[in-house]
Order: structure tokens, then C-alpha cells, then sequence
């Protein structure tokens, strides 16, 4: 009986690595095309301001939107929240102290 559950499981891991060993780069990796990558290059980003490119700070275009740091403090409480007090049911500290961190660093995002 286990020399056919170790049968039954070999052979069902070897049909299901097929489809892995298909996505792996191998010699035939199909990667973006030559037309893909010089569009991608021929992207420019967009200037905040009616200064040339050349004089617009990269970090000028990174701004993060008004308010995305109280959409981020919401989510973030909800979610430390919700694995704190599942950390608590199971009796897990590995769930619930990152929880509270998580919860915690939301809360400062939110109130700040």
C-alpha cells in the first residue's frame, strides 16, 4: 500500500512539473521584442512643471498623491487588526506581534 502511494505520488508531481519546467528561461525564452523595447524607450517621462526635462529633478515626478498615506494608515490598521486578532486565537506570536506592528504603523500613517 505505500509503494503505491509513493507510485501514485511520484508520477503525479512528474505531470504536474511540465507545465513549470515550460515556463523556466530556457533556450527558447521568449522574452519583450525588439518593438516592445524601443517603444518602451521611446516613453518620456512627464514634466511637472514648464522647465525643460533636463533641469526637472527625477524625485519631482515621484510625488505621492494627497492623501494616499491615510488611504495606506486605513489599510494597513485593518489588516494588522485582523492578524492580530487571529495571532490571538491561535495562540501564534509569530501572527499577532507583526499584527500589532503592522497595526501600529498604520495608525501612525493615519494620524499623521
Amino acid at each position: 500500500m505505500r509503494a503505491a502511494f509513493i507510485a501514485v505520488s511520484a508520477l503525479s508531481l512528474s505531470l504536474l512539473s511540465r507545465p513549470v519546467m515550460a515556463q523556466g528561461q530556457g533556450a527558447a525564452f521568449m522574452g519583450p521584442s525588439a518593438r516592445n523595447l524601443q517603444a518602451t524607450a521611446a516613453l518620456r517621462p512627464v514634466a511637472l512643471s514648464s522647465e525643460p526635462a533636463a533641469t526637472v529633478a527625477p524625485e519631482a515626478t515621484l510625488v505621492a498623491a494627497p492623501g494616499s498615506g491615510k488611504r495606506t494608515g486605513r489599510i494597513l490598521m485593518i489588516a494588522g487588526a485582523a492578524a492580530f486578532v487571529t495571532g490571538l486565537i491561535i495562540d501564534e506570536e509569530a501572527v499577532w506581534i507583526p499584527g500589532a506592528v503592522a497595526a501600529g504603523v498604520g495608525a501612525v500613517l493615519y494620524f499623521k
